[in-house]
């Protein structure tokens, strides 16, 4: 709606004279479609002009709009309202989305401005579970966006893949061939090798229970590992290699990709380097035995390397941090991290800032709410560590499973490959929608049944709207119905279509600023739901061909609009189900 936006303030402005910034930024609906089908609120143009609000809507009342699709204005107290002239505002509007040469909805807004968004950021040696999804699916959404509003993005996934974890599993590697040699057969044959480490793992931790001297050996493998001993990182590197692996598998059902896949581990000699800065600043201090950075009253201090001289996560993301800036140049860089890292990720700005580093002002904690699970009958957050885990890789075939069943019993001559595809995007689409859906800081409950549901505020639900708009349009061209220019399309509801449909690029720029997906996800619920509502009450294809090529026209640019948001979120848009 911009366009027509932009043309109302440039007028009002025009006729009185003024110049109010933004003012068309403020332009809304009616709260009744009687009153019209836009409405221009007067008091900054008041303000502007030193008058009350209703004597200057008075006055801009009285003036000859000479803009075409305007057939009426009105004045309602403080508020102009715009009553359409139906068939010009109808063709302007189906012209600005079937004309654009790219994916309707993008601009270039963002052109000029470079993001770095980190997100995903699993630990190796370890399956994607459940609780992995918000920020692997929340980070590539809010990519996906920033792309569509023209922001260059690089993706980066910052994998956990050093630390003692690593010298447990290279200590049991040795120490435990007898239960497991993970060279017989070769860790990279085996059907899940990622099972068999997090097996391995535990049943070295079991062991450390009976034995502690094996937390020192342990210890002495990461030294190996961290001292580039070659049997000890040929074995990290398949470990990593297998992870890696099995992460894409996933990675590729769920629409994921990455620009950058850069490890924890590639930061050694940036943590050296970071150290030596802050000693040289000033800045470290000695506190317990352990190395310290003191901030200030209200941030507890960060703790740099501990009295054993081991660096922590915190100080390889100090690392992450200066190097990835020195890599991409960025003017905005967003960390897709839960809401419980908070104080970490203040502490990291915080020193980054007091290192001299302007472009630290540009970092932002980008937080979500937790995935909670149903744990014995409650809504608990899972944790690997109690066993509360559910894997995504199983929960996806689950919701494939269930969603082949329901298209099954709808299409039961359906071949079997066009089954398995639809079926794998309407079942990955619930799973990724049920995350989509909320707005980015709020907790989810993760209720695989009601996901998966065809009604309601769902990922099928929207997919499905979008088979419709296919199938109608399928239909037509079985017809030979030609698209019509929307000179027919006078209908109430019909405006209130287009001008949803006209939103969608603001939608987008709007969530890409926000990084808040959510509002794309809502919006698209609002528009299936009034074309849900328009399609009961008229028919789309009928006698009248003229009307139909017109309503043809209007189904096409809300296929266009449904498909690019979709797309948007990661979830396939389907022509059949």
């Amino acid at each position: 709606m911009r366009q027509f936006n932009v043309q109302i303030a440039d007028h009002a402005q025009k006729y009185l004279d003024v110049e109010v910034p933004d003012l068309a930024d403020h332009i809304c609906d009616p709260p009744s479609a009687d009153l019209g089908d836009l409405s221009l609120p007067c008091f900054l143009l008041a303000k502007a002009l030193a008058e009350a609000p209703t004597a200057t809507a008075e006055r801009l009342a009285g003036k000859t709009w000479d803009i075409p699709w305007v057939e009426s204005v009105s004045p309602a107290g403080p508020y102009l309202n715009f009553k359409f002239q139906a068939d010009k505002f109808s063709r302007q509007a189906l012209a600005q989305v079937l004309d654009q040469t790219e994916v309707w909805g993008s601009s270039e807004v963002g052109q000029g401005i470079t993001v770095l968004v980190e997100y995903s950021s699993p630990n190796i040696a370890k399956h994607l579970a459940v609780h992995h999804m918000r920020s692997t699916m929340l980070g590539q959404s809010i990519t996906n966006l920033l792309r569509c509003a023209g922001f260059s993005v690089t993706s980066w996934n910052h994998l956990g893949d050093w630390g003692t974890t690593f010298g447990k599993l290279l200590a049991a590697w040795e120490l435990f061939k007898e239960r497991d040699d993970l060279d017989s057969p070769a860790l990279e044959e085996r059907t899940d090798a990622i099972s068999d480490l997090n097996s391995l793992y535990v049943a070295f931790n079991e062991a450390t229970k009976e034995n502690p001297e094996l937390e020192d050996i342990a210890r002495k493998w990461f030294k190996k590992l961290e001292d580039g001993d070659p049997q000890a990182r040929a074995r990290w590197e398949r470990i990593r290699n297998v992870s890696l692996a099995r992460f894409n598998l996933v990675y590729d059902r769920l629409g994921v990709h990455f620009d950058r896949v850069i490890g924890e581990s590639h930061y050694q000699q940036g943590m050296v380097d970071v150290v030596e800065q802050l000693t040289e600043s000033g800045l470290l201090e000695l506190s317990e035995g352990a190395e310290i950075v003191r901030l200030s009253d209200d941030i507890p201090p960060m703790l740099i390397r501990k009295q054993d001289g081991a660096t922590l996560y915190s100080t390889r993301d100090l690392a992450s941090a200066i190097e990835r800036y020195h890599q991409v140049a960025f003017q905005r860089c967003l960390y897709v991290v839960d809401a419980g890292q908070g104080l970490h990720f203040r502490q990291l700005f915080e020193v980054l800032k007091m290192l001299g580093y302007d472009w630290a002002d540009d970092l932002e904690h980008t937080e979500f709410g937790i995935m909670r699970l149903n744990i014995e009958g409650n809504w608990k957050k899972g944790k690997t560590r109690g066993g509360q885990v559910v894997l995504l890789e199983e929960v996806l075939d689950q919701a494939v499973e269930l969603a082949a069943n329901i298209v099954k019993e709808k299409n039961p001559d359906l071949p079997d490959q066009e089954l398995d595809e639809i079926s794998e995007a309407v079942g990955v689409g619930a799973v990724v929608f049920s995350d989509m859906k909320a707005a980015r800081r709020k907790d989810v409950n993760f209720d695989l049944d009601k996901i998966l549901s065809f009604d309601g505020e769902t990922g099928p639900y929207l997919q499905y709207t979008h088979v419709r708009f296919c199938s109608i349009l399928r239909k037509a061209q079985e017809q030979g119905i030609e698209t019509g220019d929307g000179s027919r399309l006078d209908q109430p509801s019909e405006i209130i279509l287009l001008k949803r449909v006209l939103r969608f690029p603001d939608v987008i720029l709007r969530a890409a600023r926000d990084a808040e997906p959510s509002q794309v996800s809502q919006y698209l619920l609002e528009l299936a739901s009034e074309f849900n509502t328009y399609y009961a009450k008229h028919r789309i294809i009928s006698e009248d061909l003229q009307l139909s090529g017109d309503r043809l026209a209007l189904i096409e640019v809300l296929r266009s609009t449904m498909k690019s948001g979709l797309d948007l979120l990661c979830i396939r848009p389907i022509e059949r189900m």
